[in-house]
């Protein structure tokens, strides 16, 4: 391997390569071998970060272990690139150590992260925070929740799950609700208490605070058979929301994924006397994040 001239090392500006483009900086210190390595883990820890926190068992603890890990992966990069650049001060440089190639390299390295983190936004998990409380109490406004994407729409779409799909078709607004009924089910509304076959459903997340909703459907709605790849789906917040019972159920094409986790939270406050979009921002519910969405 041919050398350059000798031109010391900056740890400061190690540091700062590897905070923009994570192994960069390790490159620049002339440790191509590590930067390399590194570049391949931290692109093994994108793909395989939202499934385990999809499935991570354990409740809140073991989220929240996993979030401080993964978190301290970035920071990793970032103190062993300033070592290595303070070790390598009296070295002499590589070829790989010229100024014009790290940007050359910083794309390269862009291209893949770029296409794992769309690809993982489609095929595996997304986050969606939630502005409005129609989902109140099981997800409050300012949650910030993932979505399971993994699995065929007729394996995952099931009763009691609480699902993401487009209100209107793609590109419309989407909705975060929970399933009642499934195709073929016959689905009625007496008084609040929803009858699905014939047999009132027990429903201990469903909230009915405020006043009594005088829009067709809300209160009582008369039985409706679920068509065929359709299912029905009612927010927890009965009174606060817009769900089936105005717009009908809702196509399986629509589906986007199953609401899995609660990964962020800072609730917001909002005076429905006001306007629904009339909210403070709280301080951060530590004791909401990691907590399964059921």
């Amino acid at each position: 391997m041919s050398e350059l001239n000798h031109v010391p090392r900056r740890p400061l500006i190690a540091a700062f390569l590897s905070l923009c483009c994570g192994p960069l900086g390790q490159l620049y210190a002339g440790r191509g071998k590590r930067s390399v390595t590194l570049a391949v883990v931290t692109l093994v820890l994108m793909i395989v970060a939202a499934p385990i926190a999809l499935w991570i068992p354990g409740g809140h603890v073991s989220f929240k272990l996993l979030m401080f890990a993964f978190a301290c992966w970035p920071v990793f990069l970032i103190v062993d690139a300033f070592q290595c650049a303070r070790k390598a001060r009296q070295q002499r440089l590589h070829w790989y150590q010229r100024w014009w190639l790290y940007p050359l390299v910083f794309l390269a390295y862009l291209g893949p992260v770029s296409l794992i983190s769309e690809l993982r936004t489609v095929f595996i998990a997304e986050a969606f925070l939630i502005p409005t409380g129609s989902m109140h109490p099981t997800i409050t406004p300012g949650d910030r929740i993932l979505v399971n994407k993994l699995g065929s729409r007729d394996d995952v779409i099931d009763y009691g799950n609480v699902v993401v799909y487009y209100s209107k078709g793609p590109g419309s607004p989407l909705y975060v609700t929970r399933v009642v009924a499934l195709e073929g089910d016959t689905i009625e509304i007496r008084d609040e208490s929803v009858f699905v076959n014939g047999k009132q459903i027990s429903e201990p997340y469903a909230a009915f605070d405020g006043e009594l909703p005088t829009y067709p459907n809300m209160v009582s709605m008369q039985p409706v058979v679920v068509p065929p790849r359709h299912f029905f789906a009612l927010s927890d917040s009965r009174r606060r929301s817009m769900d089936s019972r105005m717009l009908g159920p809702v196509p399986i094409d629509y589906f986007q994924g199953v609401a899995s986790r609660i990964f962020w939270s800072r609730p917001r406050q909002i005076d429905f006397s006001v306007s629904p979009e009339n909210s403070q921002i709280g301080a951060i519910a530590w004791e909401r994040i990691g907590m399964p969405i059921r």
